[in-house]
């Protein structure tokens, strides 16, 4: 809408319509960058999935922050628990320092009873509609079930700390109108549809379709951040409008695609998956037959986390053959920087430490699927939004963020906006 849009090539071979070249690694461009402040029109921050792990994010986040104060990302993607920090970040009045603090309050006042009704009462209830389904075979007479746990106390908080009004985060109104946001945008999945649907609140923004995955222009809001935040089977998913919507990681097979279509020259995306060696990948984490907990751990990593890296191999690969490209004959793609930050620990082992200071109901049930009988219970640690664990994860990503603090400098300020030799 008034911004000439792009013809570019997308990695998974479909021509993009109106977005920008999808490809990546740190270093490999030159940033185009406008302004004096670190940041830019063209800077990305993808806030990745993975449940109570995206306090790790926030570590990040904070990490960033106490370099780059006053740094503008004007485009913020988020996905499962990633929408939350996305949210605050695009709809925070002050500066980044400010949001992250904040981000900080959030996560480490983040307790269970927090995200869902852990009470014996509301538990029982949840596991005998369940029974109930399964016995009866799924007879109308029955109790409805719309997940495991009851997470309207998620919504509450939600909606104070992201200081919405009426569910509306109309923060990012604010900042859309000051031109500090370019654009922000949630990733959702459609149960009814089958379809990833990428909401989108901006400046410019101009709606894109795929096979199975298109945008959709909205106001924001905090029905938006739960429904992308709706782990599947255990949390309830979200009505919008006439359909229903559940983590928005579950079809999301290009992470990084949202913000590529959204502008971004450069990218960070912040992972919460612990980049494995070859050696490290084939050490058992169980030994038997794998218990129920094994089985969806493997199949959240598989839908929340696996993706980000493929994502980020074929961006890689493109990049790479771009450079082999003359200028003129890009037909106007070009190269985005991408650096993708993760945990320099296991953060499923890491729950495992922390496990026994769960509500004693909720530890009853998920050691009842066998999350006591693996080593790396990754299961168990999406859903440990226990303060202890998650101030943890915060420390973790404080650390791995000053480890790289200079890969992150060279990403967000631009090479003729540096001082000294």
């Amino acid at each position: 809408m008034g911004r000439k849009e792009h013809r570019t090539a997308d990695p998974e071979g479909t021509p993009d319509r109106g977005g920008r070249a999808e490809t990546s690694e740190a270093g490999t461009a030159a940033s185009t960058m406008n302004g004096r402040d670190p940041g830019g029109d063209g800077l990305a921050f993808v806030m990745g999935g993975g449940g109570a792990r995206a306090a790790y994010q926030v570590g990040v986040l904070r990490g960033i922050s106490r370099q780059f104060p006053e740094i503008r990302v004007p485009i913020v993607t988020g996905v499962s628990a990633g929408a939350i920090n996305a949210a605050m970040l695009a709809a925070h009045h002050g500066t980044f320092e400010q949001a992250a603090d904040e981000l900080y309050h959030l996560w480490s006042e983040l307790t269970p009873e927090r995200v869902f009704r852990t009470d014996f009462g509301s538990l029982a209830k949840h596991a005998c509609a369940w029974a109930w389904q399964l016995a009866s075979g799924g007879a109308k007479a029955g109790p409805r079930v719309r997940g495991l746990v009851d997470t309207a106390p998620l919504r509450s908080y939600l909606a104070e700390a992201l200081h919405a009004v009426d569910g509306e985060l109309t923060g990012i109104h604010a900042n859309l109108a000051t031109g500090r946001l370019k654009a922000a945008a949630i990733s959702t999945t459609n149960y009814s549809t089958g379809q990833s649907v990428l909401w989108v609140q901006g400046q410019g923004v101009r709606a894109w379709e795929r096979p199975k995955r298109h945008s959709a222009l909205a106001t924001l809001s905090v029905e938006h951040v739960m429904a992308s935040a709706a782990l599947p089977i255990l949390f309830p998913a979200v009505r919008i409008g006439p359909h229903w919507f559940g983590d928005g990681g579950i079809r999301l097979t290009a992470p990084l695609s949202p913000a590529l279509h959204l502008g971004a020259d450069r990218i960070l995306a912040v992972s919460t998956r612990r980049a494995h060696a070859n050696h490290d990948a084939e050490q058992e984490t169980v030994v038997g037959y794998p218990p129920p907990a094994q089985v969806a751990g493997l199949l959240m990593n598989a839908v929340f986390l696996d993706v980000l890296d493929q994502d980020a191999h074929r961006l890689a690969v493109v990049n790479k053959l771009l450079q082999h490209v003359e200028p003129e004959a890009r037909q106007e793609m070009r190269p985005v920087r991408l650096l993708t930050l993760r945990p320099s620990v296991d953060l499923g082992r890491l729950a495992d430490e922390y496990e026994p200071q769960l509500p004693r109901m909720f530890r009853f049930m998920t050691r009842g699927l066998g999350t006591k009988q693996v080593k790396a219970p990754d299961f168990l640690s999406l859903v440990m939004f226990q303060p202890d664990y998650l101030e943890e994860l915060i420390k973790v990503g404080e650390a791995d963020a000053e480890a790289r603090a200079g890969e992150i400098a060279e990403l967000l300020v631009p090479p003729r906006q540096r001082s000294g030799p």
